[in-house]
């Protein structure tokens, strides 16, 4: 199948700025500021070549141009062009504030014999902001632009302009218009509707969220922003929820700044002034560190009184009854306190969830991996059509979350529908909401889930158990305030009788994490059966290995594939079941590969292919480990199989090469041949999968003997 190649006119770039111009003008109309309104109209009186410079530069991450780096072979007036610009003031002559823009411009080759030429003890080995730190303070600007810098050399001007005009549009910081050369190409799926919505109802508010996205963006980069702390009471005031939010989270990035610094009393300043709780946090920990421990009791009771959310509240409790000795049992003391404990084989360290998912179906539930793939995909589709298709729910093309979500609003913009549909749950017939849902909408790409193999199934099970009361309150939740409920949950969702669990699994060392005892904590409270369950390991004489060779085309998956699986099933050091099959590989077998294993095309040729005999080999391996001689070759492939047919093949590995060695050091060879002679294991036909999986099943008993023996 020839792929079809797209190819981009000469002046894409310039058409792409006029589209975002004119979407932007259309959009916002008089609700642009003077800047912008000039900025727009002093654009469209440039000739076409002065267009096309400026949008070049504007989309290069360069701060300072040449007319060398400018010579692009569409611009038929390259100097006439560039002489507009100056003359309109879209660009200007370098200057000394341009300096450390140079030097970033420069490559480190060029540093190290700048620095050489003027005497600087530089080294070689210095990464290139090092060298560029270093120039900068060391070499004086007059000194470098004598010598290394061209009078013909430019810096485009308006750049904070088009930045603002650029997050109108994209509603988040765009260097460039990348995303429309994407989207022309294939390459970027986007949203084609007739309407949008303004993603700012005022100049104010947009501003406001371009200043502190921008000074967030910039100080988490590394950017001292002593100027921005000391202009702190000058900041434009925000008038919305989402603007609130980014200006907190400025002031709390000012505070960690300043506590890395040591300077607590400007730290606590700046948290004082956020409202984000993690500065509340922040003010109770180093109130209490510097020994204000009644100031810290005084605002964690006032946390405990009016808690912002759940977290919040876990926090509070949970310091105020270590630090000062109250009888108050908090719910992160409670849950912690509560939570069981599973064993099992010390193979699935590394992996406590599928360990747990074994021990739990052993007793008869059915679980399922759901972590944060239940609620935001139940509150996707139970509110499609408020969410994807009301009018205006986005504000430009390239947006996959709906804007009234970003803006906290969807509870209050659509509250009648809301209300309608979490009455539809509350009598049990949410299911109806989905499947409408998926009947309608099954694969379209949405800014809150992926759709998935088994999703209706997964959907029906949950609904057909879940208490309707408790799922409708966290669906209510969720509408009043998605982005602070999108994460955190628990990681099995547990199924018995007519019960629903849901189980936060935590292995040797793992640490709870606030935000997922909040999640805990309110499905506890919304009704729903909710734990921590943690997960300690031994070596469990029945645990059950499927020993497993696979025969391929070559030796590198995913260009090569499966010819044959062999597996072997094994118990207490009995084979209690035996799999295999030859696999038709949909590819030619190289002849050098049928000599060694034996199967030739015409073998395979009518022989199940991967995707036939998937679900019956992943039920034979249904709670065991993963065993294979040179075990990473083996589950390698069989998971590159696995990821062809979009699933994931997830057990625990154990290598009967590797073991081998460990229990049995000293041999000349660990070859499955050779050690198969070393120990008396009968090995025909070498290189067919189900011989080689049963020679490994006889070494794994080996290694067993002495992993049992030394764990008893």
């Amino acid at each position: 199948m020839s792929r079809e190649f797209i190819t981009l006119p000469p002046l894409y770039y310039r058409d792409h700025f006029v589209e975002m111009v004119g979407f932007i003008t259309s959009m916002y109309g008089a609700m642009l500021g003077e800047e912008e309104r000039a900025f727009i109209s002093a654009f469209g009186e440039l000739d076409e070549w002065a267009q096309c410079l400026y949008i070049r530069m504007s989309n290069r991450k360069k701060a300072v141009f040449s007319p060398r780096d400018l010579a692009y072979q569409e611009i038929g007036d390259l100097w006439g062009g560039l002489d507009q610009l100056r003359e309109r003031g879209f660009v200007r002559d370098i200057d000394e504030c341009d300096y450390r823009a140079c030097l970033d411009d420069r490559t480190k080759p060029d540093l190290l014999a700048l620095a050489k030429d003027h005497g600087l003890d530089v080294k070689s080995g210095w990464s290139k902001p090092k060298l560029v730190d270093f120039v900068y303070q060391h070499l004086a600007w007059a000194d470098f632009s004598a010598g290394f810098l061209r009078s013909d050399h430019i810096v485009p001007r308006h750049k904070d302009t088009l930045g603002f005009l650029l997050y109108l549009y994209f509603g988040r910081l765009s260097d460039n218009m990348t995303s429309f050369a994407l989207r022309d190409l294939g390459v970027v799926s986007v949203k084609n509707r007739d309407s949008y919505q303004a993603r700012f109802d005022s100049l104010t508010e947009a501003r406001a969220g371009y200043f502190y996205t921008r000074h967030l963006r910039d100080l988490k980069n590394g950017t001292v922003m002593a100027a921005l702390a000391e202009s702190v009471d000058t900041w434009p005031r925000p008038t919305t929820q989402s603007t609130i939010d980014l200006r907190d989270a400025l002031l709390h990035q000012l505070g960690l700044s300043c506590e890395k610094r040591r300077d607590t009393h400007a730290a606590l300043a700046f948290y004082a002034r956020s409202g984000a709780f993690e500065s509340h946090e922040r003010s109770v920990r180093l109130l209490y560190n510097l020994g204000a421990a009644e100031e810290a009791k005084v605002r964690l009771e006032a946390m405990l009184q009016n808690p912002a959310h759940d977290e919040e509240y876990i926090f509070a409790s949970d310091f105020y009854a270590r630090k000062f000795g109250q009888q108050r049992i908090g719910v992160f003391t409670h849950l912690l306190r509560s939570a069981e404990t599973l064993e099992v084989d010390e193979l699935f360290r590394g992996d406590a969830e599928y360990g747990a998912m074994q021990a739990y179906r052993q007793q008869g539930w059915t679980c399922h991996h759901t972590e944060n793939g239940l609620w935001p995909v139940l509150f996707g589709l139970v509110f499609w059509d408020e969410l994807f298709e009301s009018e205006a729910s986005f504000a430009s093309e390239f947006d996959y979350r709906p804007q009234t979500l970003k803006d906290r609003n969807f509870h209050t913009r659509f509250a009648t529908e809301i209300g309608a549909k979490l009455s539809q749950v509350r009598t049990g017939d949410a299911m109806k909401l989905v499947q409408a849902t998926i009947a309608g909408h099954a694969g379209e790409s949405n800014g809150l889930f992926y759709w998935f193999n088994g999703l209706d199934a997964l959907m029906t099970q949950f609904l057909a158990v879940a208490p309707p009361e408790a799922t409708a309150i966290l669906l209510g939740k969720m509408a009043e305030d998605y982005y602070a409920l999108r994460d955190g949950f628990p990681d099995l969702m547990l199924m018995r009788d007519g019960q629903v669990r849901f189980v936060e699994i935590k292995g040797e060392g793992d640490q709870v994490r606030r935000h997922q005892l909040a999640r805990l904590n309110l499905l506890r409270t919304a009704g729903f059966d909710a734990d921590i369950c943690r997960v300690s390991y031994r070596t469990d004489p029945d645990q059950v290995y499927v020993v497993v060779d696979v025969e391929t085309t070559g030796g590198r998956p995913p260009n090569d594939r499966v010819t044959e699986i062999g597996a072997v099933k094994i118990q207490r050091g009995a084979v209690i079941g035996e799999w295999s099959s030859l696999i038709n590989p949909e590819k030619r077998i190289p002849h050098f590969i049928t000599q060694l294993t034996g199967i030739s095309n015409d073998m395979v040729r009518d022989a199940p292919k991967f995707a036939d005999i998937a679900d019956d080999f992943a039920d034979f391996m249904e709670g065991a480990i993963f065993v294979a001689h040179n075990v990473a070759f083996d589950h390698g492939f069989i998971a590159s199989e696995f990821r062809r047919l979009e699933r994931r093949f997830r057990h625990p590995k154990l290598c009967t090469c590797a073991s081998m060695r460990r229990h049995y050091p000293g041999l000349t060879s660990y070859g499955l041949a050779n050690l198969c002679r070393e120990f008396n294991i009968d090995l025909r036909t070498h290189h067919r999968a189900l011989a080689d999986a049963r020679a490994a099943a006889e070494l794994l008993n080996l290694v067993n003997e002495k992993r049992l023996g030394v764990c008893a």
